[in-house]
């Protein structure tokens, strides 16, 4: 089993790097700095999110990524700031991304409109030693470990008031692809390749004690089908939260968060999928810690994204 995944991560490594390292995640609504640059400086705090997750668990060298994200207002309240780390292990392919973001912030007249962009680098190594070779002498297989130096750019838009938010982005435009032949990574700006994200969702106050956030994904890219999420979750005075994801391409979601107090939350979501692969794996796992510090502005309502 293990020799036919290193074949199979042979094959997809250079998929990886056409995709970028876009640090999509079950719990995006809870991370948004992730894939919206705009985000930046949003939760009026200076905030820093921590996410592991384990994706594919039936799977031997199945993907496996931690996130590190903080981001803060600054004293010019018309700009935020951002940073990301992002490490992305996927069978003999390991990469590392760093980007910082910056959010210009405009005050309208029920909520704050956030124009943001996000540039970085990621650094991508394949472990080409690891393959099991058909034919060991054939050429078109690197046999040297090599770094991949990459550079990426990403670009959005975000609105939010107190019940609403909306956002729009292109997280990680640039595309890389593998050249087997000079064992190098080429720089492409295909259109075609870009991913686009809108996000949205609406704040319910059911009563006292109880609140109801749906909210949707929609994922467009021109050379693929377009992917929706259908969210919703249910908050328990403002401490507990229960939610469920639907997705198109053959999954459900469970989230759970406790907020701890005004400051610190965990959360945890457990990706079940039903297509062809659904009955081979044991499904993804997201383990979420949020911490932040009040120190710069001080947060009177408990912010929901």
């Amino acid at each position: 089993m293990q020799k036919w995944l290193l074949i199979i991560s042979f094959i997809i490594s250079g998929a990886v790097a056409k995709a970028q390292l876009e640090p999509l995640s079950n719990q995006y609504m809870l991370n948004t700095l992730a894939i919206n640059p705009a985000y930046a400086g949003s939760r009026e705090a200076l905030s820093i999110t921590m996410l592991h997750r384990n994706q594919w668990t039936g799977f031997e060298g199945s993907p496996k990524t931690l996130t590190v994200a903080a981001h803060t207002p600054t004293r010019n309240e018309k700009v935020g700031l951002g940073l990301l780390a992002v490490n992305n292990r996927i069978g003999i392919t390991n990469s590392s991304g760093f980007s910082g973001s910056f959010a210009y912030r405009i005050k309208m007249e029920q909520g704050i409109l956030s124009l943001g962009l996000g540039g970085g680098l990621s650094i991508t190594k394949n472990r080409w030693s690891e393959l099991v070779a058909v034919d060991p002498d054939d050429g078109i297989i690197p046999i040297d470990n090599q770094n991949y130096l990459l550079p990426n750019f990403s670009v959005g838009a975000y609105y939010s008031t107190d019940r609403l938010f909306v956002g729009l982005s292109i997280p990680m435009f640039m595309s890389h692809n593998f050249n087997p032949t000079t064992q190098e990574f080429e720089l492409v700006n295909d259109y075609g390749e870009y991913n686009y994200l809108l996000n949205s969702g609406y704040l319910f106050k059911a009563s006292e004690n109880w609140k109801v956030l749906p909210s949707t994904m929609i994922r467009f890219n021109p050379g693929s089908t377009v992917l929706v999420d259908l969210n919703a979750s249910v908050i328990y005075r403002d401490k507990v939260w229960a939610g469920f994801s639907y997705r198109t391409n053959k999954s459900f979601v469970g989230l759970f968060m406790y907020q701890v107090n005004r400051q610190l939350a965990i959360a945890y979501t457990y990706d079940m999928g039903f297509g062809e692969i659904g009955g081979y794996m044991g499904g993804s796992h997201e383990i979420m810690i949020r911490y932040e510090f009040r120190y710069m502005i001080d947060v009177v309502n408990p912010r929901y994204f």
